[in-house]
């Protein structure tokens, strides 16, 4: 989200995008199941700037974002009640990657390349892949999250960022499941927050979002929770939240997948970097939602910010 932002913003003819999957958007994703997709990733984006309000009014002019309004429920003492808000709540359309399939208008890059080193040469930069394909660059913005930038930049004084800009794991799971979500006094919900469960953070029905026909629920882990299971076996995990799922709700769920997001979101989102970029070194920057205080605006105003520092 943050390198698509900056890319936006930059003369097309001046800059590169290397990004090691298939595709754009990083935790804006979606995995195929069958004849179904999931969000995985984000399950929503809330907008608060003008400047990100901007682009949510382009995306929902093109139909790449809805509003999503789902009856919200929360746990306390463990046990899922009615929670109802006003907060405007926006997804992809038809699915969570269609933000960043839009972000790609225009923009150029090379996927599926994986930068393993970047070094500094004379008044630029070196930057090699895994596959040991070398380019030069007068600047370099780095939008990875925190670990792996200290991997790439491992030649550069980032300690001070490393030590206090950590980011926490989330293990999500998809079940199927034809019923209802409903709190302990049956009241019908199709979200809802972990509160102080001990295993949930974010619970979501799929049919519930716009233009969707499925039996697909989202569940989120507690970053607790993912932390103490974060090396167990996918399979393992999905039959687990499918358990617990069940023994919440008392309905019948079937795990689908399992997957491990080891960089899902800061340790502490009121630590933050001013604009949500560092200025690394001459002409090295790094910028992302973990600078900013998470959340889908946050990684995109870091990169609408790190391209005034680019241009």
């Amino acid at each position: 989200m943050t390198g698509l932002a900056t890319a936006r913003r930059l003369p097309p003819a001046g800059y590169r995008i290397f990004e090691k999957s298939r595709g754009p958007g990083g935790r804006l994703a979606s995995k195929r199941i069958e004849q179904q997709r999931a969000d995985i990733g984000a399950q929503f984006f809330t907008v608060r700037d003008p400047r990100f309000q901007a682009l949510v009014e382009l995306a929902h002019s093109a139909g790449a974002v809805q509003p999503w309004k789902p009856r919200m429920g929360t746990f306390q003492s463990s046990i899922p009640v009615d929670s109802p808000d006003t907060q405007r709540r926006f997804v992809g359309a038809p699915y969570m990657n269609a933000l960043g399939r839009f972000l790609t208008q225009s923009v150029r890059i090379e996927s599926q390349t994986r930068i393993d080193t970047i070094r500094r040469d004379g008044s630029g930069f070196i930057l090699t892949t895994t596959a040991g394909t070398e380019y030069s660059a007068e600047q370099v913005l780095v939008t990875t999250p925190v670990d792996q930038m200290a991997d790439l930049l491992a030649q550069f004084e980032i300690a001070p960022i490393v030590t206090q800009f950590t980011m926490e794991p989330t293990w999500t799971t998809v079940v199927s499941s034809g019923q209802q979500l409903t709190t302990r006094m049956r009241e019908p919900i199709d979200a809802c927050f972990g509160g102080d469960h001990d295993v949930f953070d974010f619970i979501s029905v799929e049919r519930s979002k716009p233009g969707r026909d499925s039996d697909l629920i989202v569940v989120q882990a507690s970053p607790e929770w993912s932390k103490v299971h974060l090396e167990r076996e996918s399979d393992w995990v999905a039959q687990t939240i499918a358990t617990e799922l069940t023994n919440t709700f008392g309905i019948a769920a079937e795990p689908v997948l399992a997957h491990r997001w080891r960089y899902a979101r800061p340790t502490d989102p009121k630590m933050t970097t001013q604009k949500g970029i560092y200025q690394v070194d001459t002409g090295l920057w790094i910028a992302g939602d973990y600078l900013a205080g998470g959340r889908v605006e946050g990684a995109y105003l870091a990169g609408f910010e790190a391209a005034e520092r680019l241009s």
